[in-house]
């Protein structure tokens, strides 16, 4: 699958979540998923989150604030929610997965992604493509 690039919780406050761990964050609110370009257990969906990205070491943290609609962070609720691997070749990965629970894309800014169930570990894993320009910005945080 790749190596393990990151660790995500869904958290109620996303500013209170931020401010108990020191870590840099780069907030970003109010990010919208639309039916355009985004699928929840098979359907258009249509909602939106805060988000934050931060890094502990070489881990890439996120913490998710759902903000309306529904999606697999309001199904799951507050917690721990999901691990990422970024796979060598995302498409094989994603039609390989037995069940995709939610997928999309943000075009312009160059990332897809796609949830699939963790198996016996539990939890999601969050399989993920990243243009050399979403690359970039991370490093930039890093």
């Amino acid at each position: 699958m790749g190596p393990l690039t990151q660790v995500c919780w869904v958290v109620d406050d996303i500013e209170t979540a931020m401010k108990a761990h020191d870590v840099r964050w780069m907030h970003v609110p109010d990010v919208a998923f639309g039916p355009d370009y985004c699928t929840y257990r098979g359907r258009p969906a249509d909602f939106v989150v805060h988000v934050a990205i931060g890094y502990s070491g070489a881990m890439q943290l996120e913490l998710i604030q759902p903000v309306r609609g529904e999606s697999l962070y309001t199904e799951t609720g507050a917690g721990l929610h999901h691990v990422a691997w970024e796979p060598e070749d995302f498409d094989a990965a994603v039609a390989a997965a037995p069940e995709v629970v939610q997928q999309g894309s943000f075009p312009g800014v160059g990332m897809d992604f796609a949830y699939v169930p963790g198996g016996p570990l539990g939890s999601w894993v969050e399989l993920m493509r990243l243009s050399p320009d979403m690359r970039t910005i991370f490093e930039r945080l890093r």
